[in-house]
């Protein structure tokens, strides 16, 4: 038989062909897949693939998921998330992820204008989420759809089993949903003691605090200027020579409160023996440089939280406590460098009122106060040369509100513990009203 020479290397020669040929074609069917997979969408997603590739925890996946939801949410594809929402609470175990989702789609219904199926809804989550540390408020949001399709009387009940069985910091929610119902039927003075519970119980700065401090506000000055009796309220009974202006000197009370509580004008001719309902109140007035706000504070706490505008840089409002001064209707505006400039002009900076702040400490500026303005915009910024601006209609509102000598402090923040208790302010010698300047020396 002949000898057969380097046949043992072609044949290794070949098997290494072999190998080299099937590598090639497998990575050239591998690009050919991973292409086909990641370029049609009618087989699998991206996000499918990486979750493929790169499993993800549960918790990991269910926030992604609630996210893209809120993504759904604000780009308007509505029917999709309704779809998505209705699947992912069917199968989510997690008790807190159920609530946001459930509320989301309260939201969606809403947004939709389906209120009905919003209550549908909540009412499911009630009963799959009964575990949850947000309860009070999905029995919230139940209530207040409850109200909006009218069914006042289950939402009257949801509200009262929250402040039952809520714990403190969670009965806002009862407190402001019953004020508000109170609101509705008219009765003013149990919604405004309510919506003062609401304040009290909610946490400072939430959004629920501030909802039912607007709504405390709004109360509280329908009632001090209307003639409805309240708990607080008194009567006069008219003497002989009296005048509205005698009156409130007598009583301490603005002659503008006497006037819009008794529907009267400021000039009217009184009746011997007339009635006049008045209200006493030993108001204070903190102003919180921080965030352009003022509180009005009576012996229960907040009366009413107004928006102002203050000190611009270089020009800050002085911290410090004052008193007001003699207050001034339509006040002439002495602008330096220019002259007086009359009420009712538009270039009159200070609006309609004018009440100057007294220094009650050394080393306060003698040349601030409290005004109107002409400039609406600018509340809520810093924008004056030191005063507290007051948006024109509100400026009045308080203008009738507190009287010559009310105390006035302004801190860089106000909180909880300087409203309640009501903290006493030192008296200030009489004295000091004359270092008040008048309006031809303020700033604006």
């Amino acid at each position: 038989m002949p000898k057969q020479y380097f046949s043992s290397k072609k044949n290794s020669d070949r098997t290494l062909l072999r190998i080299f040929i099937g590598v090639m074609l497998l990575l050239i069917a591998g690009y050919i897949i991973y292409r086909f997979l990641y370029t049609s969408s009618n087989l699998i997603s991206k996000e499918k693939i990486v979750e493929k590739l790169l499993p993800t925890s549960s918790t990991e996946k269910t926030e992604n998921a609630l996210e893209q939801f809120k993504k759904m949410f604000e780009e308007g594809r509505f029917e999709d998330l309704r779809s998505e929402l209705k699947n992912y609470v069917k199968k989510e175990k997690q008790v807190e992820n159920l609530v946001e989702a459930y509320l989301l789609w309260i939201e969606l219904e809403l947004k939709n204008e389906k209120t009905n199926d919003a209550f549908t809804v909540a009412e499911e989550a009630l009963q799959k989420c009964e575990n949850s540390t947000r309860i009070p408020y999905l029995k919230y949001r139940y209530a207040q759809l409850a109200e909006a399709i009218g069914k006042k009387d289950v939402a009257r009940s949801i509200y009262q089993d929250i402040i039952d069985r809520a714990s403190r910091g969670n009965r806002v929610y009862g407190y402001l949903g019953l004020a508000r119902i109170e609101e509705q039927g008219n009765e003013k003075i149990k919604a405004r003691d309510l919506a003062q519970k609401a304040v009290i119980d909610a946490e400072w700065n939430s959004d629920i605090w501030n909802e039912s401090l607007e709504l405390l506000g709004k109360l509280n000055v329908e009632l001090i200027f209307s003639s409805t009796p309240t708990p607080e309220s008194k009567v006069y009974t008219v003497q002989q020579g009296d005048s509205l202006i005698s009156i409130g000197a007598k009583l301490n009370t603005p002659v503008g409160m006497l006037s819009r509580a008794n529907q009267l004008d400021e000039n009217t001719r009184l009746r011997l023996n007339q009635t006049l309902k008045y209200t006493p109140k030993d108001f204070r007035l903190l102003v919180e440089r921080s965030k352009c706000r003022a509180f009005l504070v009576d012996e229960q706490g907040i009366f009413k939280r107004y928006k102002v505008g203050l000190g611009k840089p270089g020009h800050e409002t002085s911290l410090g406590s004052y008193k007001i001064g003699n207050k001034q209707k339509n006040p002439t505006w002495f602008k330096p460098g220019e002259g007086p400039i009359p009420a009712g002009d538009p270039r009159n900076e200070l609006g309609t009122r004018w009440m100057p702040l007294v220094p009650s400490e050394p080393g306060l500026p003698t040349d601030l106060g409290l005004h109107g303005t002409i400039a609406p915009e600018t509340i809520g910024t810093y924008s004056s040369n030191g005063c507290v601006r007051f948006y024109p209609e509100e400026v009045e509102e308080i203008y009738d509100l507190i009287v010559r000598s009310t105390p006035v402090i302004i801190k860089e923040e106000v909180n909880f513990k300087d409203v309640y208790p009501l903290a006493q302010v030192d008296s200030i010698p009489e004295n000091n009203e004359a270092t008040a300047n008048p309006p031809s020396e303020v700033k604006k």
